[in-house]
């Protein structure tokens, strides 16, 4: 009897021993992938907070909730319509609210990180209506996964979960997806946004002074602070591609979008270019159309515009309005030299279309078809 039950024990642990082996096999069998296509179509966008950035409590709104989630309509729209598979966000408010309902409407995976947002703990702190950052979104057969983050600039301390800092701060933050069973690298960035340092510039803040009556003081300190930002901006662009170094194998492919805030022959983006990088627009395209439009975008013509045949409070505010009442391409779809030129098939301005008399953003996006090897 005591042989029988033996037997019988070591019969049932047999085949226990089968059965979780064949659903160890069948689960690994049944594993996804990744991305079966050597087609990606991604998608980048400044969602615009609608914040205006002034005050210590609550920063001041342009629009109301009900046109903002007009605005956010307006853009599941763009999106249907554009059908991406992967979406690089800016300027995503309030975090991580607007990232999870985006991700939900969608049923994409998504990543984020917090850019600025005061002094928070949690949800709490002030300003009460800002913690704002940037995201990526991808298809849940991609896998998407962070793979790393980088605060470009500003001082202090911010984390999804706690901020501490009082001036504008940039970041880079970096997924990594897999297509074809390899991994594909994808980044968004947001950098500072200031007029550039041009020649015309500094003649536009001449004219200004003698213009509106400028003192010798505030034209001193208006070339001061446009020398300063665009330092800014020059050492995030080196900042960003160290980092990217440092997390991206140099035979990987890698994606980088978002909004730069500066030109594509800007000195900070030919340095940033210069370390293996192309811009997916200027291969299909003969002109460079504006992502940044006042003549186009009715968010831009409804809050934005304002007279500036008049005395500013500073010169250098007078310069930027200027500045901001220009069109202009800021946003980039870039793409790193192991994907190739000839792999980009199509590159294109999205988010142009009005919905119910309203743009998704004051900026519009950037969309691209790119051939993974």
């Amino acid at each position: 009897m005591i042989k029988i039950l033996k037997k019988t024990c070591i019969l049932f642990f047999a085949m226990g021993v089968i059965m979780t082996v064949d659903v160890s096999c069948k689960q690994a069998s049944d594993r996804p992938k990744g991305f079966q296509s050597n087609a990606i179509k991604v998608m980048t966008i400044n969602v615009w907070s609608g914040l205006d950035y002034i005050g210590t409590f609550k920063m001041g709104e342009y629009e109301t909730p009900q046109i903002r989630e007009k605005r956010y309509q307006a853009l599941l729209k763009e999106i249907a319509n554009l059908n991406p598979d992967i979406i690089a966000i800016n300027e995503a408010n309030f975090l991580p609210d607007y990232m999870k309902r985006l991700a939900s409407d969608l049923n994409y995976d998504y990543i984020y990180h917090v850019g600025v947002a005061g002094l928070k703990i949690g949800r709490l702190g002030i300003p009460t209506n800002l913690k704002e950052g940037d995201g990526l979104l991808a298809r849940k057969q991609l896998q998407l996964q962070q793979v790393g983050h980088k605060k470009l600039s500003g001082g202090g301390i911010i984390t999804n979960c706690f901020s501490f800092h009082t001036q504008d701060a940039t970041q880079v933050l970096e997924g990594r997806v897999i297509i074809n069973e390899k991994p594909v690298f994808v980044a968004v960035t947001h950098w500072h946004a200031s007029p550039p340092d041009t020649p015309q510039n500094r003649i536009l803040l001449k004219e200004l002074k003698e213009t509106y009556g400028y003192s010798d003081d505030e034209y001193t300190q208006a070339i001061q602070q446009l020398e300063a930002d665009n330092k800014w901006r020059n050492n995030e662009s080196i900042a960003m591609a160290e980092f990217l170094k440092k997390v991206v194998p140099a035979d990987a492919p890698c994606i980088v979008m978002g909004d730069f805030n500066t030109t594509i022959d800007s000195p900070e983006m030919r340095y940033f270019l210069s370390q293996g990088y192309h811009d997916t627009f200027l291969p299909s395209n003969n002109t460079s159309p504006y992502t940044w439009n006042p003549m186009e975008n009715a968010n831009i013509k409804k809050y934005y515009v304002t007279d500036t045949r008049t005395k500013f409070d500073s010169l250098y505010a007078h310069c930027t309005k200027i500045n901001d009442l220009q069109p202009k391409t800021i946003d980039y779809i870039l793409t790193n030299n192991v994907i190739p030129r000839t792999m980009i098939h199509s590159s294109t301005v999205c988010c142009t279309t009005l919905h119910d008399g309203y743009h998704p953003s004051d900026h519009f996006g950037v969309f691209a078809e790119i051939l993974i090897q």
